[in-house]
């Protein structure tokens, strides 16, 4: 063979070589689209990770993750890593980004509480006005008492709202409807990609957590399940779902941010019940049973962090509340990236893995024909 010709053999599978790891990285970055859809005129943005081996005729959950305060869908993905899950478990992982890093969930001063509409009018809720059962409304009213219950699926609300199981219209005063945005890009990712609508569900981490909360009270028609990551509930919180909403949460008992006994949250600055509270207002909005069964998941290595592990069975329409406090841990995604400095958010745990463990939560949980949740084995 010519020498001529050995160079350029040699060229050709060289740069063959080249497009064939273009295709590759090609073909993995087609994993990810940016995608765009307007809100009230403001466009708003979400990143989409598709996991490997999609294919468009079956369907996949869906699972919302909501950055924290001043990051962005890119921030949440990287100190996660929920894509190496996704691609593992075939989920769809959607990373919507907030208007200015910051979350509309209703508790900063130029937001109306939350679940509450302009002047404080309630948006939805319970026959009756109230809560569970509560025909006294809540708050000014009944907690869990007597008559009334959950409104059935496309029944319409009293006082006007949701009609026909439909959506309420959020507080448009507030700097950013959040809970519209959500709405709008769920439709507009059912429209592209294929989407088990029964199988949505939706986590965050600290303010994120505080709007995953707020999800799981307005669009509960449609989020199956949530878990809050580093957040409790603000004292100001009313929620009316149409449904009991399964709840996982995860909290770490020395985050400086959101405080586990409760108190001052410190971006936010509102007033939050403890974690355990928090777990207990779920469990009522979810009719579980009184108290909790309790088990400890012990540290890997010495020094490392154990975890105290809440559950509230026997709830409404099989929903169920699980609380994991993992001790020593901050404002943190466990098994996660530790984000910011210790001294900042506190630390980031590596006993526990937040991913699998929100994970094996959700993924018995169904949204049921009827509207309440199913979380059979059959479920997943």
């Amino acid at each position: 063979m010519k020498s001529g010709n050995w160079t350029t053999m040699r060229r050709a599978s060289v740069v063959g070589a080249c497009v064939a790891v273009l295709f590759i990285n090609y073909a993995a970055r087609a994993q990810e689209t940016k995608e765009k859809v307007a809100v009230n005129d403001v466009e708003r943005a979400y990143v989409v990770h598709l996991p490997k081996g999609y294919d468009q005729e079956r369907k996949y959950p869906v699972v919302i993750l909501l950055h924290g305060m001043n990051q962005d869908a890119d921030d949440m993905e990287r100190l996660t890593h929920f894509n190496d899950l996704a691609d593992k478990d075939s989920i769809i992982a959607v990373y919507p980004s907030a208007l200015h890093g910051r979350w509309n969930v209703g508790v900063r001063p130029e937001a109306q509480r939350m679940g509450m509409g302009p002047g404080g009018r309630r948006r939805g809720g319970y026959p009756g006005g109230g809560h569970p059962g509560g025909g006294g409304g809540y708050p000014g009213g009944g907690y869990p008492g007597g008559g009334g219950g959950y409104p059935r699926r496309g029944g319409g609300y009293p006082g006007g709202g949701r009609p026909g199981g439909q959506r309420p219209a959020e507080n448009r005063a507030a700097p950013a409807d959040d809970i519209e945005f959500l709405h709008q890009m769920l439709d507009q990712m059912a429209g592209k990609f294929s989407v088990d609508t029964t199988r949505i569900y939706a986590t965050g981490l600290s303010e994120g957590g505080f709007m995953a909360m707020k999800a799981g009270c307005s669009l509960s028609d449609r989020i199956a399940a949530i878990a809050p990551v580093g957040a409790a509930m603000p004292k100001t919180m009313i929620c009316l779902p149409s449904r009991p909403v399964p709840v996982v949460m995860i909290n770490g008992t020395s985050d400086p941010v959101v405080p586990y006994g409760g108190g001052t949250e410190h971006n936010l600055e509102v007033k939050v019940i403890s974690v355990e509270d928090t777990a207990k207002a779920w469990a009522k909005i979810d009719r579980c049973t009184e108290k909790p069964s309790q088990t400890k998941l012990p540290a890997r290595e010495k020094g490392g962090m154990e975890t105290k592990v809440e559950t509230y069975d026997g709830c409404h329409e099989g929903a169920q509340v699980v609380s994991f406090s993992v001790k020593g841990a901050g404002n943190t995604w466990p098994g996660g990236e530790q984000y910011q400095v210790e001294k900042q958010v506190g630390k980031t745990s590596q006993d526990l893995n937040a991913n699998e463990t929100i994970w094996s939560f959700l993924v018995t949980k169904k949204l049921a024909a009827k509207g309440g949740t199913d979380s059979s084995p059959g479920a997943k």
